[in-house]
């Protein structure tokens, strides 16, 4: 059996083209949400390194 996945953090987009809303990983959401053994998973805060956390709160 083969597992695939998409990840993303839509507080990262740095494009003045998307938002949350038109990001392609809501759209890929979205378009999967029917799928069967398709799963969403929404992290709260972070969970990488502090370095990242770092970042992610002063740049």
């Amino acid at each position: 059996m083969f597992y695939n996945g998409v990840s993303g953090n839509l507080a990262q987009i740095d494009s003045n083209y998307l938002t949350a809303l038109t990001s392609g990983l809501t759209y890929i959401v979205e378009r999967f949400k029917d799928y069967p053994g398709s799963a969403t998973v929404n992290l709260n805060g972070v969970v990488r390194s502090s370095l990242a956390a770092f970042a992610e709160e002063n740049l």
